[in-house]
């Protein structure tokens, strides 16, 4: 029998844990310094929550993964963190404006692409309580600066708004809007071509032509509600944002202002962040009518970027390995380890018994910069062998002078890779 992870899951070893915390901590830095709060829901709701009055749309309810428990209770995992941070907003009383985020694991039965699964990371926030365009503009510097943060400056952020869309629908008497937009969605994947004969199945030649006049800014249409949002943003922020017609995510529960960030050159993979305004959605989960925006970045894209432009800037690894090659250097080898804790530097302590050659073999293997080693002879002279790994180079050093020694040998330079 050869075992896999389910379908659309993956693991997760060291190395890659290592990249995954790096672009979690930079994420969490960037939000925090925006006021915005921590916190965690659980990973599965009531099945009646997931789906209540159909608030995030046909394709979010079909996709949910759904189970009964012990005791039949219909339940589903998260697909997204608006509704859990809705049904507290809603169920709960809470000064506002709210500003929380979330960093963690979703599900959703979709099929499987490139920079899409079927398990994914999501980091977002919800800024909740806080009507008009500064509350809509803070998630787009939010957004920059965490792109910015990890080095990537070749980005778009296309801009639109669900009640430009409407107007577009109404000026060209369009009836099935939902429909229409969709297809409108996947301009950038499909193409104009094949969006165009798409149309032809809703939309008039006449239609067709005047919708893409206006998306294409051939024909005027008011965007002031994009216009406020764009003048409050520094020249930083501006240069990155665009207003694009085309877009039309989220349409069950956007109510104004949407957004999608695509990294130019990685096109392919789709938006690595997107969100928008959803005024109605807190009321549909029983609280009031309050106004809310905010995003998510999707995680794995964005990783999958990272990668491809080596982006990844680690902080150099401290861990030291520490080897004894006599039963008398055992004690001397779990001080020197706690003497290293202590500073904050990583010790890990040789517990299989081995060659001194297949000691350091292993190190190399798992990257240790260091091992320190003792021997009888360093016994006796009240000192340790400190080894470089990375040049092979070997030095004594008392023992007391080891924590100083590792502290001050640049340990937290970034690696890039």
């Amino acid at each position: 029998m050869k075992l896999q992870p389910p379908k659309g899951t993956r693991d997760f070893l060291p190395n890659d844990m290592e990249k995954r915390k790096w672009v979690f901590d930079r994420v969490r830095k960037v939000f925090e310094l925006y006021g915005y709060e921590e916190i965690e829901t659980p990973a599965f709701e009531s099945l009646e929550l997931l789906t209540c009055k159909g608030s995030l749309g046909e394709e979010a309810v079909k996709d949910i993964y759904r189970f009964s428990d012990k005791s039949g209770r219909e339940l589903g995992l998260r697909f997204d963190f608006t509704v859990p941070i809705a049904r507290i907003v809603g169920t709960t009383t809470l000064p506002k404006p709210i500003r929380w985020f979330c960093i963690g694991k979703l599900w959703r039965y979709d099929d499987i692409t490139k920079g899409r699964w079927r398990e994914f990371s999501q980091a977002g926030i919800e800024l909740i309580g806080a009507p008009g365009a500064g509350a809509d503009a803070e998630l787009l510097q939010v957004i920059i600066d965490c792109l910015l943060s990890f080095g990537l400056k070749d980005f778009v952020v296309r801009i639109n708004s669900r009640n430009i869309l409407d107007s577009i629908a109404s000026e060209l008497g369009i009836k099935k809007t939902e429909a229409v937009f969709r297809m409108l969605d996947k301009l950038e994947k499909k193409g104009e071509d094949v969006i165009k004969e798409e149309l032809q199945k809703e939309l008039s030649p006449d239609q067709i032509t005047g919708l893409f006049d206006f998306i294409r800014m051939k024909k005027k249409i008011y965007t002031t509600e994009l216009d406020e949002i764009i003048k409050l943003l520094d020249e930083k922020y501006r240069k990155f944002v665009k207003i694009d017609l085309s877009i039309a995510r989220g349409l069950d529960y956007y109510t104004g202002f949407i957004f999608e960030v695509v990294i130019k050159g990685a096109e392919g993979l789709g938006a690595v962040a997107a969100g928008g305004r959803y005024d109605n959605l807190i009321k549909k989960y029983g609280g009031n009518d309050t106004p809310a925006t905010g995003f998510g970045i999707g995680v794995d894209r964005l990783m999958e970027v990272l990668e491809e432009k080596k982006l990844f800037k680690l902080p150099e690894k401290k861990t030291v390995y520490v080897i004894a090659l006599c039963n008398e250097a055992k004690p001397t080898a779990n001080m020197v380890c706690k003497e290293l804790r202590d500073a904050d530097i990583a010790a890990e302590l040789a517990l299989v018994e081995r060659s001194l050659s297949n000691q350091l073999k292993y190190a190399n293997s798992r990257d240790i910069p260091y091992a320190v080693i003792i021997g009888p002879k360093d016994m006796k002279e009240g000192k340790v062998t400190l080894r470089d790994m990375k040049t092979g180079e070997e030095k004594k050093i008392v023992i007391y002078e080891i924590v100083k020694e590792i502290s001050l040998d640049n340990s937290n330079a970034e690696q890039c890779v």
